[in-house]
C-alpha cells in the first residue's frame, strides 16, 4: 500500500511539475511601439482546451512585458477562441475593438501613466471619381434605396488596405464600367457625425479615362441612368434634376469653379509611389500641392 501510495504522489508531483514547466510566456512579437502582440490565429486554437495553461501562460506574458518595459500588450480571438476572452478580461485586458471575423483585447501595462493606446476608428472614408472629359463630367443616377433617383458620381466606401484613389478607381470601374486614372483631388467633405458609430470623410478625386475608346457599362443592380454633362450646361442640370445634400455642395462647387477658368489648373499632385515604412514595402499615397503654384 505504501508503495502504491509513493507511486501515485511521485506521479502527481510530476503532473504538478509537467504543468509548472509548461507554463511560458506566449509567443508573439514587439512592435515599433514597444508593445507586444500575442501570435494570433491556430496558435491560440490549442488553449481553447486548457483555460488553465492558457491563464498561466497569459500571466507570464504580462510579467515579461513589464520586465522588458513594453507599454502594452494586443491579443486578436477568432471566433472560435471566444472561450479565452473571460480569461483575458480576469487579468485586465479590456475589449478594443469587434469586426466579423475577430475580437481584440489590449492591455496598457505601464504603471502610473496614463493609457496611450489609439481608441478604434474614428471615421469612414468614402471616395467618388469626377471625371472631366472634353469638358464634361459623368454623372449617374441612383436606383435604390434613401438616395434612389438622385444623381452623383460614381463612388463609395474605401475597403480595408485600399488607398483612396484606388477605392475611386474601382468604384468607377463597377459602376460606369471606365478605365481611368486619378490625377488631382478637387474636394474634401468632413461630416463629425454620420451615423450613430463614425464620423465620416468622404474624397472627391479628378480623373481622367485612361482612353477615348471606352464605352458606359453601368452597373444595373444599383445605377439607373448616366449622363455626360457640360460643364457650362452644369447649372441648369443641377436646378432641373434632384441631388443629395452633399452632391448639391460639390455641383455648387463645380459651377463655381468652371466660371474661374480654373479647370485647366491642376493643384493637387498624387505621389502613389510605394514607401518602405517600418522595413516593409508599404502601400503610400500623398496629396500634395503641384510645383507650378510655386509653394
Amino acid at each position: 500500500m505504501k508503495i502504491i501510495r509513493s507511486i501515485i504522489y511521485n506521479f502527481s508531483q510530476n503532473l504538478h511539475n509537467t504543468k509548472n514547466f509548461r507554463s511560458q510566456a506566449l509567443l508573439g512579437n514587439e512592435d515599433v511601439y514597444q508593445c507586444y502582440h500575442i501570435q494570433k490565429g491556430k496558435y491560440l486554437d490549442s488553449f481553447t482546451q486548457d483555460l488553465e495553461l492558457f491563464t498561466k501562460n497569459l500571466i507570464q506574458t504580462i510579467n515579461d512585458c513589464k520586465s522588458k518595459q513594453m507599454k502594452a500588450i494586443w491579443i486578436q480571438l477568432d471566433q472560435c477562441q471566444l472561450t479565452l476572452a473571460e480569461k483575458l478580461i480576469e487579468q485586465g485586458f479590456y475589449m478594443h475593438h469587434c469586426t466579423q471575423n475577430y475580437l481584440l483585447f489590449s492591455q496598457w501595462i505601464v504603471e502610473d501613466e496614463k493609457n496611450q493606446l489609439p481608441n478604434y476608428t474614428t471615421h469612414s472614408i468614402g471616395a467618388g471619381g469626377l471625371i472631366l472629359h472634353n469638358n464634361q463630367i459623368l454623372l449617374i443616377q441612383e436606383k435604390n434605396g434613401l438616395y434612389k433617383d438622385e444623381w452623383t458620381i460614381p463612388g463609395g466606401l474605401v475597403n480595408d488596405e485600399e488607398l483612396i484613389i484606388e477605392a475611386a478607381i474601382r468604384e468607377v470601374k463597377e459602376e460606369a464600367g471606365l478605365d481611368v486614372e486619378p490625377y488631382d483631388c478637387f474636394l474634401i467633405r468632413d461630416l463629425p457625425i454620420a451615423n450613430q458609430y463614425q464620423a465620416d470623410l468622404y474624397f472627391v478625386i479628378l480623373m481622367r479615362l485612361q482612353n477615348n475608346n471606352q464605352s458606359i457599362k453601368i452597373q444595373e443592380q444599383e445605377i439607373k441612368n448616366f449622363k455626360w454633362v457640360e460643364l457650362n450646361e452644369l447649372q441648369e442640370f443641377y436646378q432641373n434634376n434632384k441631388f443629395g445634400m452633399v452632391q448639391s455642395r460639390l455641383m455648387e462647387s463645380l459651377i463655381q469653379f468652371n466660371k474661374s477658368n480654373k479647370f485647366d489648373h491642376q493643384f493637387i499632385s498624387l505621389d502613389a509611389q510605394p514607401k518602405e515604412m517600418y522595413g516593409q514595402i508599404k502601400k503610400y499615397c500623398l496629396f500634395k500641392p503641384k510645383k507650378q503654384l510655386g509653394i
